[in-house]
């Protein structure tokens, strides 16, 4: 599965990452999480996140840990736990607003990104 979405939200940077790097939030706006569990608190280089994830009608277990972290810019976590990938978000100003951009790679869609519902919570927010 290869994921590449560019999406122009009305919100300045900080508050795109707040959310879209927070992996406690994610069930809000990925519809294949199930759960989320950071096993390091805070993000930072090495830091852990155990997941579940739906797919196909059974649940997935896989992690990620932090390889990239420049805040509120870029995030870049590489998948492990049983599966292989990597996922890597960048927020970058644009105008009066910010382009959030997603890049994934992994053997299965174990995200379900809806980069409508995550516009519609930061703009929200």
């Amino acid at each position: 599965m290869e994921f590449n979405k560019d999406i122009l939200i009305n919100a300045a940077p900080a508050d795109i990452a707040g959310i879209m790097f927070d992996p406690v939030r994610e069930h809000e706006w990925m519809t294949a999480v199930k759960s989320s569990v950071p096993q390091t608190p805070g993000i930072t280089i090495g830091a852990e996140v155990k997941r579940t994830s739906g797919v196909n009608g059974a649940d997935v277990a896989w992690s990620t840990r932090v390889e990239v972290f420049h805040f509120p810019h870029v995030l870049r976590l590489d998948i492990g736990g049983g599966q292989i990938g990597f996922v890597r978000y960048d927020v970058q100003r644009s105008g009066t607003g910010s382009v959030a951009r997603i890049r994934a790679v992994s053997e299965q869609d174990l995200f379900g990104f809806d980069v409508d519902k995550l516009k519609r919570l930061v703009e929200g927010a």
